[in-house]
């Protein structure tokens, strides 16, 4: 099933009233914030300091060997997934399915563990379940919507250049049109869906030569993944489900949060989608947030940030080494009591579709500029 099929499957979702509020609130917020007509230097300086707070606290929020309980808040808790071999994923069913039982694997292993660690009675939260949601790198995505192409068929002759697509946006825009009309129709794992020529640039920049030591990949780049905040949405709606399911309700999620991230950092991706200089749409560095599930409120930008820069610390390439015969495909996220979720987390709305697309910086600082705003105002 390719992605824009996966999506249209799950289109009955955005009619729910959750959806509909959280529409109306991302409405409302980005219409006051496109009718401020002088931002103050302030709001950039402030967000620049929250951003730089966000990468301290991952720094100490990767768990050292043995270590249950690290780091503060949304980052207290962290579960890496581990196998001893690569995992083959056959189709994003199959993702779900995986993600799905290590949920109930781990978190019948450390239910007790954080039980004991807590005075106060947490049944009701541990019924719940221990962890709000997962992190994973975009090339599992790509591999669960089989975005392989043949990397000789990427490097074509465009005009008397030999078009490398990792070096696309040294080229006018002419050049650019030329290769996309000449080499998107031959990739099929993107047949027959309608996708721009932004949305393929992306793609491209993010395609990785490196991957799992699976034999179907040899010779094969995989592609970065679009239309993330969809998969992300549709998947954690699906993880909840199978989780509810499997345990015959002893574990039952109220909602469930996937983040979606690439290991390139963002700057050559963010000049693709035309983020690049927009002081409104800034660069978080270190790494590409592709997608988020949830409203804006639920999980916030930089929430995803944090969890993003542990789960990529901890995977360190594991993904694709043989080196260690070790593999973290994705990594769970939990907190250690049960105030910190409610009061930093909207455990409700955790898989609300975010909005269309990948993750738009333009969008998520512009949900926040009021309230950073509003902050800036009290101090003074």
């Amino acid at each position: 099933m390719n992605i824009e099929k996966y999506i249209l499957s799950k289109k009955t979702v955005l009619d729910s009233a959750s959806q509909c509020q959280w529409k109306a609130r991302l409405d409302t917020k980005m219409g006051f914030f496109n009718g401020i007509k002088e931002k103050p230097h302030e709001l950039y300086q402030y967000f620049e300091r929250r951003v730089r707070t966000e990468e301290l606290k991952a720094w100490y929020s990767s768990p050292d060997p043995g270590d249950l309980f690290q780091g503060t808040s949304i980052s207290s808790l962290v579960i890496p997934a581990t196998f001893k071999r690569p995992l083959e994923i056959k189709g994003v069913e199959q993702l779900v399915e995986e993600i799905a039982d290590c949920y109930i694997r781990y978190h019948d292993k450390y239910a007790k563990a954080v039980s004991d660690a807590i005075v106060e009675s947490v049944e009701g939260w541990i019924k719940e379940g221990l962890f709000y949601g997962v992190v994973l790198p975009s090339k599992i995505i790509s591999q669960a919507f089989d975005l392989a192409v043949d990397t000789r068929s990427l490097v074509v002759d465009i005009e008397g250049d030999a078009i490398d697509p990792h070096e696309i946006t040294s080229y006018p825009a002419e050049i650019r049109e030329k290769y996309f009309n000449s080499v998107r129709p031959g990739i099929e794992c993107l047949s027959d869906m309608n996708i721009s020529r932004q949305e393929f640039e992306a793609s491209l920049i993010l395609a990785d030569v490196s991957k799992p030591k699976i034999q179907k990949y040899k010779g094969k780049a995989l592609l970065g993944p679009i239309k993330c905040n969809e998969i992300a949405a549709y998947m954690a709606q699906d993880i909840k489900a199978l989780i509810r399911s499997k345990t015959k309700g002893r574990i039952s999620p109220r909602s469930f949060e996937v983040v979606i991230y690439d290991t390139d950092t963002p700057y050559t991706y963010h000049h693709v989608m035309e983020y690049n200089g927009d002081p409104d749409a800034p660069c978080l560095p270190g790494l590409t947030l592709l997608g988020a599930s949830g409203s804006i409120d639920a999980f916030r930008w930089l929430y995803a940030y944090r969890v993003s820069l542990v789960a990529q610390k901890m995977m360190k390439g594991s993904l694709y080494s043989q080196y260690k015969a070790s593999f973290t495909p994705f990594v769970f996220m939990g907190v250690l009591v049960p105030r910190d979720a409610e009061i930093l987390i909207d455990m409700n709305d955790l898989d609300l579709l975010r909005y269309e697309g990948n993750i738009s910086p333009r969008v998520e600082f512009g949900y926040l500029a009021e309230e950073m705003m509003n902050y800036i105002k009290r101090g003074k």
